[in-house]
């Protein structure tokens, strides 16, 4: 009995199938790194995209063609409808065409299928914020930043919430719990208008008036964009709230304790000014205090040191140790008080009780928000240790 040859067609076929299966599994490795490139999601055939969809749609939103995001949503959710990305997407695109009964239908959708998705996420705590439940907002915020902290610089995703008092609270309330993202809050502030700088002072505000602290270092940007805005305030608020090397007196670290000779952390801090003809070291002096040894051959007078105070207007007296290593008594520091970080003029100083300690008096007026205190060196000085910094108001 014999057996028939097979089709000659079946072959041709088997080989189409492969290449087809071969085109379709490239097209998916594709697509899924298309995930990553937004400029490979938009060069991706629409009949193998999928991943590529939800990638294009969310550039789309972003750049406001809410249209095309509406395309493409549409498209993945008949490729994925059990995505929730794509019903994301889908509900984003809709509200961006001002439809937003369509957007809640679609976000509904998106949340029974899981909430790690940042569009889902975005638009829920934008609902609860628009119905004014700030705590339910902050927590979805939350939740969305553990995810995604570098999503702190979008001013708008965040405005609903910082914008108001209550909202204000609610973040101080999740910040409360240490979130990953807290340092971050205080600390990327280089691309924030100064209207948000300030209302993120005010929620960290918030935070150590509740007794927590979160540090110098991570405060400090927020501080000093607020003093480049001239906001002295609120900065000094923020800086002595959050960092405990700040002290209590009217200057910061009067001994030196802290002093970075690597450069101050804030305007609040003092800052060791360097320049080539003036050399300075950190020394040990008695009851845990530093003093800065000076060695200057300057032929001219040179700041070494400075710091911003925000004290009220009044009197005041000022006073200082400048002890000659060579033995000699003569003055060869001075102060310098005024609205610049290089204020003009000396106050006039004279001898106190106690070797090389000398002290001046001076009037603090309303002249300027904040003032800077400066410390120089004379000219011809020979070398000397310097430190043990007081001031006090005179009543």
């Amino acid at each position: 009995m014999g057996g028939r040859g097979t089709p000659g067609y079946v072959k041709p076929l088997c080989l189409l199938g492969c290449l087809l299966f071969i085109v379709a599994a490239i097209g998916n490795g594709i697509d899924r790194q298309a995930h990553y490139s937004t400029a490979l999601a938009a060069r991706m055939p629409s009949l193998l995209a999928a991943d590529a969809l939800a990638v294009r749609g969310e550039a789309s939103l972003n750049s406001g063609q809410f249209q095309s995001a509406l395309e493409d949503g549409t498209a993945a959710v008949l490729r994925a409808p059990v995505d929730p990305a794509s019903a994301a997407l889908l509900g984003s695109a809709r509200l961006g065409l001002g439809d937003a009964a369509g957007a809640q239908r679609a976000m509904l959708v998106a949340g029974t299928m899981g909430w790690r998705v940042p569009l889902t996420q975005i638009y829920w705590m934008q609902q609860a914020a628009a119905l004014q439940q700030y705590p339910v907002a902050a927590l979805r915020l939350d939740a969305l930043l553990r995810q995604h902290p570098w999503m702190l610089s979008r001013t708008s995703l965040l405005a609903p919430l910082e914008s108001v008092p209550e909202g204000r609270k609610a973040i101080a309330d999740r910040l409360a719990t240490a979130p990953p993202w807290l340092i971050a809050y205080a600390s990327e502030t280089s691309e924030l208008p100064i209207e948000v700088v300030a209302e993120r002072a005010a929620v960290l505000g918030q935070l150590s008036a509740r007794g927590q602290k979160i540090g110098c270092d991570p405060v400090a940007p927020l501080v000093n964009k607020l003093v480049d805005a001239a906001r002295f305030a609120e900065a000094y608020g923020l800086w002595r709230g959050h960092c405990s090397d700040a002290g209590t007196g009217l200057i910061g670290d009067p001994d030196l304790v802290k002093l970075r000779t690597s450069g101050a952390r804030s305007y609040f801090e003092w800052d060791v000014v360097g320049s080539a003809d003036v050399s300075m070291a950190l020394v040990p002096a008695e009851a845990s205090a530093q003093m800065i040894e000076v060695h200057s051959e300057a032929p001219v007078s040179r700041t070494i040191m400075r710091q911003l105070l925000t004290i009220p207007p009044g009197r005041y007296r000022l006073e200082w140790r400048a002890i000659p290593l060579a033995g000699k008594s003569d003055p060869q520091v001075v102060a310098a008080v005024g609205c610049s970080p290089d204020p003009a003029g000396r106050l006039a100083a004279s001898k106190a009780a106690g070797q090389g300690s000398w002290q001046a008096d001076l009037a603090v007026s309303s002249d300027c928000p904040a003032h800077w205190l400066a410390f120089s060196v004379l000219a011809g000085s020979p070398d000397l240790r310097f430190g043990k910094i007081k001031l006090e108001a005179v009543r």
